[in-house]
């Protein structure tokens, strides 16, 4: 199956959308919970380790920016460099497993350690 280059860059444009907001969002939690900040105890309350926590969302945030940067590149590409007009679209598919995995492994990292 097929899907034109010119669809293919706006959902990569969607991807990078989504990924910014994610981004923007654990950056925002980590940043509310360091210390000094009136907001910590209400997020972290009495967590039972909250620094593996804040480093955890620290990790996910900048796996976010990694995919949302790779993804405004992959927009530009097609919506402006790739000259043919169809792509496989099994490609997205395999992109989007790939953020996937790399999400589920952060998540499952230090579980797997403890």
């Amino acid at each position: 199956m097929y899907v034109t280059s010119i669809s293919l860059s706006y959902i990569f444009l969607g991807i990078t959308i989504i990924t910014i907001a994610f981004s923007i969002y654990f950056k925002t939690l980590v940043a509310k919970t360091s210390p000094g900040r009136k907001t910590r105890d209400k997020i972290i309350g009495d967590m039972k380790d909250p620094m593996s926590w804040r480093d955890k969302n620290n990790r996910m945030g900048n796996i976010s920016i990694f995919w949302s940067l790779l993804s405004l590149a992959l927009f530009i590409y097609f919506k402006f460099f790739y000259i043919t007009g169809l792509v496989y679209s099994i490609y997205l598919y395999i992109y989007i497993a790939a953020i996937a995995l790399t999400l589920l492994a952060t998540g499952l990292r230090k579980k797997v350690t403890e």
